[in-house]
């Protein structure tokens, strides 16, 4: 995307990773940050995305029964059953090309509204792919329409909002980084809005107000759904709460403050085709600490382990536990030494017959090398055995730990 030069830094698209990146690099300390959207989406529940795949599918059986029988006939069920249960698919994808486009349109008006005197000369609109020209853009699950209507719509307006508002845009699409809590993401825009506070009513609520050279600055996330995400609140409130900005050069920069968090929502049903939305104090309040406990339960859900525990196996006829089995040890943190274990000596070979092994021995299994080893002598040190000819402690001493 090119923006026009003289464009102020602080308005410039930042740096950072593809909107379908799970994470992004902190640029000095190279961490791996969750996207503050992958977060909310993640400890949100979505039942009814089964039920929309099963639809789907049911619905172009019924559309195309005729193609579907004869590829029942020549080519059999597995073939028919494969393309009708793809269906879901080929429409996320396209349904994920149209929000591409939609975001790309978006960002670009953002950052003509950023242009010296809004020409924006240098920033050329998206060109629909001849693919998407007769696309149904869902904007939500009961809700689609054309593309082109959501283009255009989108475009008439951000422009109506512009004009009224005429707002002094101090970022676009910038990168935030919160190293704190392990998240980060793009924000849509940072406004400043002339003539407007927030001031504390008698009742001691805040409350916006008219004031003439006063300066209210918003974070502002821009929609374009007929139905707003309950994550939204808590999306600007993550957004306002990051501690650092990356700038178009690659340099890193203190967070800028913002007053509040707004939705700028542009629907075709609207007069002027926008509502802005202020989000209050409160309920900023309450959704960023609603967004602190979703980002501890999706970071501590991460650790947890597919397997939910101890294998648990027939006692032994004299009534003792018998050694565990290594196919049972999967899921315990020894990784990729158990593949070629198990595929040499079985899953039912237990720690007790591996013991019986020396090193050279293992070391002649195919896949293992010095790493696994070391891996297999912390396993059955784990579990207070060793290889043949060592002891525990040496055992302990020569492994270098757990696989990833």
């Amino acid at each position: 995307m090119t923006v026009v030069d003289d464009v102020p830094a602080s308005t410039q698209a930042a740096g950072g990773n593809s909107p379908n990146d799970r994470y992004y690099t902190h640029p000095v300390t190279g961490d791996l940050l969750d996207r503050v959207t992958a977060v909310i989406d993640g400890t949100q529940g979505k039942r009814y995305l089964n039920k929309w795949a099963a639809g789907k599918a049911a619905a172009w059986c019924m559309d195309h029964m005729s193609d579907l029988a004869r590829i029942l006939r020549e080519e059999g069920r597995d073939a028919a059953l494969k393309i009708a249960s793809e269906e879901a698919e080929r429409e996320r994808q396209l349904k994920a090309d149209c929000g591409s486009f939609v975001h790309d349109l978006q960002k670009r008006l953002i950052l003509w509204a950023a242009s010296p005197g809004r020409t924006g000369a240098d920033i050329v609109l998206p060109i629909l792919d001849e693919r998407l020209e007769n696309a149904l853009y869902e904007i939500s699950k009961d809700e689609v329409e054309p593309l082109p209507d959501v283009a255009d719509h989108m475009i008439t307006g951000f422009m109506q909002f512009i004009a009224d508002f005429n707002p002094q845009i101090e970022a676009a699409e910038m990168t935030v980084y919160n190293l704190q809590i392990g998240v980060a993401g793009t924000l849509d825009a940072i406004m400043i809005l002339s003539g407007y506070a927030i001031e504390t009513s008698p009742f001691g609520q805040p409350v916006i107000v008219a004031r003439p050279g006063a300066f209210l600055v918003l974070c502002v996330d821009t929609k374009t759904g007929k139905y707003l995400d309950t994550g939204v609140k808590e999306q600007l409130a993550a957004y306002r709460r990051m501690l650092e900005c990356l700038l178009p050069m690659g340099d890193l920069h203190p967070m800028p403050h913002t007053d509040a968090g707004a939705v700028l929502h542009l629907r075709p049903e609207y007069p002027g085709g926008y509502r802005l939305m202020i989000v209050s104090e409160a309920d900023d309040t309450a959704a960023w600490e609603r967004f602190l406990k979703a980002t501890s339960i999706y970071h501590e859900r991460e650790q947890v382990k597919g397997k939910p525990g101890t294998v648990l196996r027939p006692l032994r006829p004299d009534g003792t536990l018998p050694a565990p089995w290594i196919g049972d040890l999967d899921a315990e943190g020894y990784g990729r030494a158990l593949s070629p274990l198990v595929k040499a000596l079985g899953p039912t070979v237990t720690l007790d017959d591996l013991a019986q092994f020396t090193a050279p021995e293992i070391l002649a299994v195919k896949g293992i090398g010095p790493k696994l080893i070391d891996v297999i002598r912390q396993m059955l040190a784990d579990h207070g055995r060793h290889l043949a000819g060592e002891t525990i402690t040496h055992a302990a001493a020569a492994a270098s730990g757990k696989a990833a």
